[in-house]
C-alpha cells in the first residue's frame, strides 16, 4: 500500500477516534520518511507505534525529529558562568531520560530508535526556546510547543498539525484532536505546504525564538551502543498482537472454572503455564467500562505487566502505573475515576482502562480513598501472586469493591499464617482452578527436566546452633498451642518466625556449600545457569568459584539499580554471559531469559520459593530437557544419640522439598536411590520413601 491507499480523515479526535492505529501506525507502516517538530518526545512513543516504527524501518524509511528540550534554571546559570555549554547541559537531561527508561519493553524500543541513527536513518535535533528578543541567556523563556508531522512514500506527503504530543502518553492516553492534509486532495496543498515550510524553518534553525542544536555527541554515542547489529534483531514484532492469541486448553478450563464460580476465585497454576494471559482474557469478559485494578508485588513486576502483558494482550489499553517511580497516578487516576463516576464510562470508552498497583501503593488510605464512589459494577481486581496480599501490611487492599476478583499465584496459601491466607479466601474465593507441574509438563507447556542432588554438611559449630535453635522452637510452639483456641490451628509469633529464620540462615549459609557448589557447576554441561544464592556473602564466594572455574558471569540483586539489572538480563538473554548469580530477586513473577539449568544454592523450607525457582527454567525451553541441581544440607557427623533427633528433623525438612522436586523430574528414582544412599549412614534411609 501506499498513503493514498490510506482511508484518512480530515480531523482526528481521540475521544471518538483510535488515533494511534487508525492514524499514525497506518501512515508510518506505509511510510519511507517521517518529519516531526514535537513539544515534547518520548521513546516511549515508539513502543506504542511499534508496528508502524517496523514498517518504516523495513520500507528503509528515514526519520528527521526536533524535539523540544527546556533547559532547568541551575542549567542557564551554568552556561551564563560558562561552567556548562549548552550541548552538555542538554546531553545531561537526555541522558538522564535514557537511564530511566530501561526497562524491558521500552528499552527494546529505544533500540529501534538506536538502530535508525546507527545505521544513518534517524536525525534529531534539539530545540531550546528563548525570548523574541533575546539578548543574553536570562531570556530563556517559554517552552517549544510545535506540533506537526509529515509522512512520505516517495510520492506522496501527508501532514497533520494540532495537539498531539510524540509520546505513548500523547498517542495512546491523552484527549487530542489534530488537522490532517494530504497531497493528493485538491484545495490542502496550501495547508501542507505550510506544515513543510515549518519543519524546515526549525530543521535548518532560522527560527526567530528558538535556537536549534544537533543531537549531542554524548546521547547520539550512548545511543550506538544500545543498537543491534541488524534489523532482525529488534524483533518488534513481538509486541504486537494482531489477533487475539489463541488460550490453551488449561487456559480455557481455567475461565471456565472461574465464571462458574461467580467470577471469583483463584488460579493456582504452575509457573509458566499461562495464567497471566488467563486472566486478563477472563478480565476481557467485562465490559470496557470496567476498570481493570491489577496489584503486583514489586515494581519490577508492575513493569512487566504495564511495558510487556497488557500491550501485547490489548495495544489499545489505556494504563495508569500507580507506586514506585509513577507517582503521576496521583493526578491522572483521579480524573479518569471523576469521569466514570460522572457517565459510567470514563474518557475513552472503547479503550479499556487498566490500573496497574503495587501493593504498598494500594493498600495505603490515599489510592483506596480514591475509589470512593466508583460502583462495584465498575470494578475488577487481578492480584498477581496473591499470597502477599494477605500480610497484614497490605490487606487494606482488600477494602476495595469489586464486582469480579481474581487471585494468581502457583502455591495461594501462605506459609505459617492460617489467618492471612484466610483473609485471602475471603476476599477472592477459594481455588477455582488447578494446574500443576506434572500436567503442564505432560501437556507440552513446560519442558521436562532432570534432577540432581548434591550434599553440603554442617560442621559441629553450624549443628550445635542448629540443635540449640530447634529446642527453643520446640518450646515456642508449645507456648502458642497452648495460648490456642484451636491446637489444629498454629498461628506463629514474632519470635517464632525470628527463631525459624534464625535455624534456616544455618542451613542456607552452611560453609561446606561452597564446596558443593563447586562439585555441581563441573558436574553441570548445560548453559545459560542459574545460581540461586541466599546473600551478599555467599554470593561473593560462589562467584570465586565460578570465576577460578572460568564461566562467564552476570550478577543479578535487589541492590542494583531497575536499569543495571535490566541491562544484566540483556546480556544474559543475548548469550553474553554463561552464568548468572541471582539474590532471591529472579525467584518470583518476572519473565527471565531462558535456561536450561540452574543450581539452587540456598532454599528455605517454603515451598513457594523452591516452585517458583524451578520455574525458572521450565518455560520456553519444550523439546528440551532442562536440568535442575539442588544441594541438600545434611547433619554433621553424629557423635551422640541424642543428636538423631535432630539430625531427623533437619533430614525430614530437606526432603520436603526434595520430594516435591524430584517427583515431577524424568530421573525420580534416581534420584531416591541417591538420597537412600547417603541416608544410610546416618541410619536414615527409611526417610528416602518420600
Amino acid at each position: 500500500m501506499v498513503l493514498r491507499d490510506l482511508s484518512l480523515k480530515q480531523a482526528y479526535d481521540s475521544d471518538e477516534d483510535d488515533i494511534l492505529n487508525d492514524f499514525y501506525v497506518s501512515a508510518l507502516s506505509n511510510s519511507t520518511s517521517y518529519k516531526r517538530l514535537a513539544g515534547f518526545f518520548s521513546s516511549t512513543a515508539l513502543a506504542a507505534a511499534a508496528r508502524g516504527i517496523c514498517g518504516l524501518i523495513k520500507n528503509g524509511g528515514t526519520m528527521k525529529l526536533v524535539v523540544g528540550a527546556r533547559l532547568r534554571k541551575q542549567d542557564i546559570e551554568a552556561i551564563e558562568k560558562g561552567t556548562k555549554s549548552r550541548e552538555q547541559a542538554v546531553s545531561e537531561l537526555m541522558l538522564q531520560d535514557l537511564k530511566s527508561i530501561e526497562s524491558e519493553f521500552v528499552k527494546d524500543h529505544v533500540k529501534a530508535l538506536a538502530f535508525m541513527i546507527a545505521t544513518q536513518k534517524l536525525e534529531i535535533k534539539v530545540a531550546i526556546p528563548v525570548s523574541a528578543s533575546f539578548q543574553d541567556l536570562n531570556d530563556f523563556e517559554g517552552i517549544y510547543h510545535m506540533k506537526v508531522g509529515i509522512f512520505s512514500d516517495g510520492s506522496d506527503f501527508v501532514s497533520f498539525s494540532g495537539s498531539v504530543n510524540e509520546s505513548k502518553m500523547g498517542w495512546l492516553h491523552s484527549i487530542e484532536e489534530f488537522k490532517v492534509f494530504c497531497s493528493w486532495i485538491n484545495g490542502q496543498e496550501t495547508y501542507l505546504q505550510r506544515d513543510m515550510e515549518k519543519f524546515e524553518k526549525y530543521w535548518s534553525g532560522s527560527a526567530k525564538r528558538a535556537i536549534v542544536i544537533d543531537v549531542p555527541t554524548a546521547v547520539r554515542n550512548r545511543l550506538v551502543e544500545m543498537a543491534p547489529a541488524n534489523v532482525d534483531e529488534l524483533h518488534l514484532e513481538k509486541y504486537i498482537r494482531p489477533v487475539k492469541a489463541k488460550l490453551w486448553k488449561n487456559q480455557t478450563e481455567a475461565i471456565e472454572a472461574w465464571i462458574r464460580n461467580g467470577c471469583k476465585g483463584i488460579f493456582a497454576m504452575a509457573t509458566g503455564s499461562g495464567k497471566t494471559l488467563a486472566a486478563l482474557s477472563a478480565s476481557s469478559l467485562a465490559g470496557p467500562s470496567v476498570v481493570t485494578v491489577i496489584l503486583v508485588p514489586t515494581e519490577p513486576i508492575l513493569d512487566q505487566w504495564v511495558r510487556i502483558e497488557i500491550p501485547h494482550f490489548d495495544p489499545g489499553a489505556r494504563i495508569i502505573a500507580c507506586g514506585g517511580s509513577h507517582p503521576e497516578w496521583k493526578t491522572i487516576l483521579p480524573l479518569q475515576l471523576a469521569e466514570i463516576r460522572r457517565t459510567g464510562k470514563g474518557y475513552a470508552p472503547n479503550s479499556r482502562l487498566f490500573v496497574v498497583a503495587i501493593l504498598n501503593t494500594a493498600s495505603r488510605p490515599g489510592f483506596i480513598t480514591t475509589w470512593e464512589g466508583i460502583p462495584a459494577d465498575n470494578v475488577q481486581i487481578i492480584c498477581d501472586e496473591v499470597h502477599h496480599v494477605g500480610a497484614p501490611s497490605f490487606q487494606e487492599c482488600m477494602q476495595l469493591q469489586s464486582c469480579r476478583r481474581l487471585g494468581l499465584s502457583a502455591t495461594p496459601e501462605r506459609n505459617w499464617d492460617p489467618i492471612g491466607t484466610s483473609e485471602i479466601v475471603e476476599y477472592f474465593g477459594p481455588t477455582a482452578y488447578e494446574y500443576g507441574i506434572k500436567r503442564a509438563i505432560q501437556d507440552g507447556h513446560l519442558c521436562h527436566y532432570r534432577y540432581y542432588p548434591f550434599f553440603a554438611f554442617l560442621n559441629s559449630r553450624e549443628f550445635e546452633k542448629f540443635t540449640e535453635l530447634t529446642e527453643e522452637i520446640g518450646k515456642e510452639i508449645a507456648k502458642t498451642k497452648a495460648k490456642s483456641k484451636n491446637e489444629e490451628m498454629l498461628v506463629t509469633t514474632h519470635k517464632l518466625e525470628k527463631l525459624l529464620e534464625d535455624r534456616a540462615r544455618i542451613k542456607k549459609k552452611a560453609e561446606d556449600k561452597v564446596r558443593a557448589f563447586r562439585q555441581a557447576l563441573m558436574a553441570t554441561t548445560k548453559r545459560p545457569l542459574i545460581i540461586f544464592c541466599e546473600d551478599e556473602d555467599q554470593l561473593s564466594d560462589i562467584e570465586s568459584v565460578v570465576k577460578e572455574i572460568g564461566s562467564s558471569y552476570l550478577v543479578y540483586t535487589s541492590r542494583m539499580k531497575d536499569w543495571e539489572r535490566e541491562k544484566a538480563l540483556d546480556i544474559f538473554r543475548k548469550g553474553g554471559a554463561d552464568v548468572i548469580l541471582a539474590i532471591r530477586c529472579l525467584d518470583e513473577g518476572l519473565n527471565v531469559p531462558e535456561c536450561e539449568g540452574c543450581i539452587i544454592v540456598a532454599s528455605s523450607s517454603s515451598e513457594r520459593e523452591f516452585i517458583q525457582r524451578r520455574g525458572r527454567i521450565l518455560r520456553g525451553l519444550v523439546g528440551k530437557v532442562a536440568v535442575l541441581n539442588d544441594i541438600i544440607v545434611l547433619p554433621a557427623k553424629l557423635t551422640e544419640e541424642e543428636d538423631m533427633k535432630v539430625a531427623e528433623a533437619l533430614v525430614r525438612q530437606e526432603l520436603e522439598r526434595v520430594k516435591q522436586l524430584a517427583e515431577a523430574s524424568d530421573n525420580e528414582w534416581e534420584c531416591r536411590n541417591v538420597i537412600r544412599k547417603e541416608l544410610t549412614k546416618y541410619g536414615l534411609q527409611s526417610l528416602a520413601d518420600i
